[in-house]
């Protein structure tokens, strides 16, 4: 039997971007209407933060947390947190390294010592952080001496502070087993990312439950590991609301299970 998390399956809006795009409110609101219950941030939309609020609390949608930018991790700090507070959000989350800000093992342990300060002043707030992966972290770094930027990322944040964002399928791609890879972070996972993969080999995003991961294996691996929030995403859906939707039915049904 799956033993899911008490909260309700949330949507990375990142999913429904380009319908977000054109009109943020509305794009909740017909979330809502298909039966999602949580969201998980991405920006807000250009909507003031309490007019944002007032929406969730009419439509009865709960915050997972928000994606915040390295940007605003670095210059807006203060502000960044009382924004995802006052949307009663849990958890706020660095979930992206540009591809010029990327280093050696230098820059690895620099951005672990970040990720300390910036959730030990997260804390103080009320607020957990993680770090969200894709697939270029498990590379071996060139002067790691075998270590990842995964691995130094672990290793050198303090478990009490800094969670990791799981992305099964980011893992899955890097070619990481991700039932094994939460069964090594026990305790450390608040957050998982569920999103499929195709069979072919291009080897895209797919609504979870619709592709070829073993989610037998990797949601008790999830539970076990502490996952707080099941957070749905695709990248680069078909069909961005219906695709979301499609995976929260998917994912409640295993959770009956």
């Amino acid at each position: 039997m799956i033993v899911s998390p008490e909260n309700p399956v949330a949507v990375q809006l990142y999913t429904v971007r380009e319908a977000a795009r054109d009109d943020f409110p509305g794009t909740l609101r017909r979330l809502a209407e298909g039966g999602a219950r949580a969201v998980e941030f991405a920006g807000y939309g250009g909507m003031p933060i309490p007019d944002l609020r007032a929406l969730l609390d009419e439509l009865g949608m709960r915050v997972s947390g928000s994606h915040v930018p390295l940007t605003a991790w670095e210059g807006q700090l203060d502000a960044t947190l009382a924004d995802i507070i006052a949307l009663g959000g849990e958890y706020a989350v660095v979930p992206f390294v540009p591809v010029e800000r990327r280093g050696g093992a230098p820059f690895a342990r620099s951005l672990a010592a970040d990720l300390n300060r910036w959730a030990a002043t997260a804390k103080q707030a009320g607020l957990g952080v993680a770090y969200h992966h894709h697939d270029f972290e498990f590379v071996p770094l060139p002067d790691g001496d075998g270590d990842t930027l995964f691995d130094i990322l672990v290793q050198e944040t303090d478990p009490d502070l800094v969670g990791i964002e799981v992305d099964v399928y980011w893992a899955a791609h890097a070619g990481v087993d991700p039932a094994r890879l939460l069964g090594e972070l026990q305790g450390r996972v608040p957050l998982l990312h569920l999103k499929d993969m195709a069979a072919g080999p291009e080897r895209t995003d797919l609504p979870a439950g619709e592709g070829i991961l073993r989610w037998d294996e990797i949601l008790p691996a999830a539970s076990a590991a502490g996952a707080r929030w099941w957070i749905v995403e695709q990248d680069n859906p078909a069909d961005p609301i219906a695709d979301a939707l499609l995976a929260i039915r998917n994912v409640e049904g295993w959770s009956r299970r």
